[in-house]
């Protein structure tokens, strides 16, 4: 979020002789409760899926083992309040207290996906995805009216930079949500084992491994041909479409390479920590985009 806001907004808002409508603080409590709500739902996701991590994965298991399941809850529900409340309190000083409902819609998501979509075939991998995906948005959502409130008529003068912005942002939301949507259904397959012993129905238990393994093959591919054509419509400079070629497009295809040869759990844990540090690039390339393109 915070890559965003130096990196593309404020930049692009700054050629056009902008300043961007949320201050320091703001944005910081913006950045908090988002946090406040993901850390949330990770919580109450480790405490619904214990018995199944400590097959799939028993050294990360905290609740229960470290933490007891009543503090497990506690801190699930004092997150997902403070994260609604700083949500609320910003929505309310930046004048636009409807916008506090984001904050209250994705902590239920997140109830909502540990509780029941998580054991439904594709709904919770869609879910995830969505919601990883928000993050960009949120920056977006909590900016761009504001900007357009105070500097509309300016903008329909010169629209070029806003558009950007927003395109930009959105462009990285569809990534996440690519991304996160592939490594939901690797781990799926990864965390077989222990799935199926708890009735869990995800893809590669409803449908099979290698159907599974087929459409995160897809997906990759699809990811590979849209950034791609990204890079060749906007060929910016030459660092971008070398940095874009060799730190994201290539480990995507390698990617696809360790999912189709995967055999073993090990494997998939791989091809899962991969799309991790290709996450990371696509994160890093902001820093190129601000010196190179901005």
């Amino acid at each position: 979020m915070y890559f965003l806001r130096w990196l593309v907004v404020i930049p692009l808002l700054g050629n056009l002789y902008f300043e961007p409508q949320l201050t320091e603080t703001e944005f910081f409590l913006l950045v908090l409760a988002t946090m406040a709500i993901a850390a949330a739902g990770y919580v109450i996701n480790d405490y619904f899926d214990r018995k199944t991590d400590l097959i799939n994965r028993p050294g990360t298991v905290i609740l229960g083992r470290i933490l007891s399941l009543r503090a497990g809850i506690f801190w699930h529900t004092t997150l997902t309040f403070t994260g609604i409340a700083l949500g609320i309190l910003l929505s309310y000083k930046l004048g636009n207290i409807r916008l506090g409902i984001v904050f209250i819609a994705m902590s239920g998501l997140l109830w909502f996906y540990s509780t029941t979509y998580k054991s439904q075939v594709l709904i919770g991998n869609l879910m995830v995805a969505l919601m990883v995906a928000a993050v960009p948005l949120i920056v977006l959502l909590f900016e761009l009216p504001f900007v357009h409130k105070k500097y509309g008529i300016f903008i329909e003068m010169v629209p070029t930079d806003i558009g950007l912005m927003t395109a930009w942002i959105l462009g990285y939301a569809l990534f996440a949500f690519l991304l996160t949507l592939i490594r939901e259904i690797v781990k799926d397959i990864e965390d077989f084992e222990g799935d199926a012993a708890f009735g869990r129905n995800t893809i590669p238990i409803a449908w099979g491994t290698s159907v599974a393994q087929s459409i995160v093959v897809f997906l990759l591919s699809a990811t590979t041909i849209i950034i791609v054509a990204a890079l060749y419509k906007f060929r910016w400079s030459t660092v971008t479409l070398i940095y874009g070629t060799l730190l994201i497009v290539l480990p995507v295809i390698y990617t696809g390479y360790l999912v189709l040869k995967a055999k073993h759990k090990n494997d998939y844990h791989r091809a899962s920590q991969f799309l991790k540090i290709i996450m990371l690039s696509g994160l890093l390339f902001n820093l190129v985009a601000r010196y190179k393109i901005f």
